[in-house]
């Protein structure tokens, strides 16, 4: 059952401009000129009960604006959006009750909440939610339970660690049962054991309440393992939609290189190649065409010492970079 729909959905913001110096900023004061930024240019998509649906693209593509519209935070230009049955702008109690949004680390708690326990915080919520007290128990007993955060309720929240933070600030955000969750970007900045929580939790909150979550994240791992469908936005234009396997296939006509090099003088060498690569804990990824691997490969043997080197299909994260880096044409 289809419980979000966009259609043809634009937003557009003014941007005023200022010529430099103090005398662009005389000209501004008694004269502004404005430029229109097309963030979202008509774009169309459904999400379903029980779904996951990742919504990707890289800084400046229009995720948060579409996610912000979605919650009623931002009103769109034109176009038409209903969140289960509710026009979002319309910020009726009734809506609000059903849907929450996280974006990274700026969520309630840390806002709201910020020189007093979590616990209070949380029961503050409860109160301002009107959740039921046998509800609120609930699940206040078993996301703590999962999330594993007993031990520091009693801290204050500006005492707590990036991961302790957003395992909190989760629980914030669903502890009044929400039928839809907009998270944007979730796992930002927390380490790989607590990204993997994170993850596992969002995963079993979806499925045990048959929920709908929105999900933006740079973190591909985030996507690929929890994202049942996949949207790929980019300068305000949906550029795909279906799963990940697709989106490789579509976009990708290429191998990827990895190899490491012995000789520390050939880390400077490599650029000869003229090859776009990136570099990571000494292992070099390059993307390449399929009928052009032979070559490329016969050049990195004749100009280096490698100590090791790997060809195979590239992952998502590879193949959406060099989309948004502007290697590879879209339609």
């Amino acid at each position: 059952m289809s419980v979000i729909k966009v259609k043809n959905l634009h937003k557009i913001y003014r941007r005023p401009l200022k010529e430099k110096g103090l005398k662009g900023s005389i000209k501004a004061f008694f004269k502004r000129k404005y430029e229109e930024v097309h963030a979202l240019k008509g774009i169309s998509f459904e999400a379903f009960k029980g779904e996951i649906l990742g919504f990707v693209g890289p800084n400046g593509a229009g995720k948060t604006t579409c996610m912000k519209i979605l919650s009623g935070v931002l009103y769109p230009t034109e176009g038409d959006v209903n969140v289960l049955g509710y026009f979002p702008f319309e910020r009726k109690k009734e809506f609000l009750k059903k849907i929450t949004f996280v974006m990274g680390l700026e969520g309630f708690l840390e806002d709201i909440v910020w020189d007093i326990s979590t616990r209070d915080g949380l029961y503050f919520i409860k109160e301002l939610y009107e959740v039921d007290d046998k509800v609120f128990k609930r699940n206040f007993e078993e996301m703590i339970e999962i999330l594993d955060v007993r031990d520091i309720l009693d801290v204050p929240v500006r005492k707590l660690s990036k991961g302790q933070k957003m395992r909190l600030e989760l629980i914030a955000s669903l502890i009044f049962n929400p039928e839809i969750l907009f998270l944007d970007e979730p796992t930002l900045g927390l380490d790989i054991v607590s990204q993997k929580n994170i993850r596992k939790f969002i995963k079993y909150y979806v499925e045990k309440n048959n929920a709908t979550c929105i999900l933006t994240s740079h973190y591909m791992k985030d996507v690929e393992e929890l994202s049942d469908r996949l949207i790929v936005i980019n300068k305000g234009e949906i550029i795909y939609e279906g799963d990940a396997h697709g989106a490789i296939d579509k976009f990708s006509g290429k191998k990827l290189i990895e190899l490491s090099l012995k000789n520390e003088e050939d880390k400077n060498k490599i650029k000869e190649l003229n090859l776009k690569f990136h570099e990571g804990d000494g292992i070099y990824k390059i993307l390449v065409n399929k009928n052009e691997v032979s070559e490329i490969t016969k050049k990195i043997f004749e100009k280096f010492e490698i100590s090791d080197i790997t060809i195979e299909e590239p992952d998502l994260e590879e193949v959406l970079r060099d989309v948004f880096e502007g290697n590879k044409e879209v339609s």
